[in-house]
């Protein structure tokens, strides 16, 4: 069996297509590109700097697990019961309220 490496002239049109749309694009006319301008307000520019100071920060503060693994380890650190059932309880009415 031999086979013909002869590409037939439907193949070819893609790559025809793409070479005319080059030179079509080429002869066009250049036209007057205006550019685009954005303004923001103080306000916006507060934002911004906000979010890049935030951005910034550590996501662990490193001084309190460093000073709440020293009250475990010396066997100092308090458990604030009723604070955590306070914080559960606001949670659970903040989902209630957002469902």
């Amino acid at each position: 069996m031999e086979i013909y490496n002869k590409i037939s002239p439907i193949q070819r049109t893609p790559d025809a297509s793409a070479a005319q749309a080059k030179e079509k694009a080429a002869k066009a006319t250049p036209v007057a590109v205006q550019a685009d301008r954005v303004a923001l307000s103080p306000q916006a520019r507060e934002l911004m700097s906000a979010r890049e100071a935030i951005r910034q920060m550590p996501e662990v503060d490193i001084e309190k697990v460093a000073k709440v693994r020293a009250q475990l380890r010396d066997g100092t650190y308090v458990v604030d019961a009723q604070k955590i059932a306070a914080k559960m309880v606001d949670e659970a009415l903040l989902d209630d309220i957002t469902k």
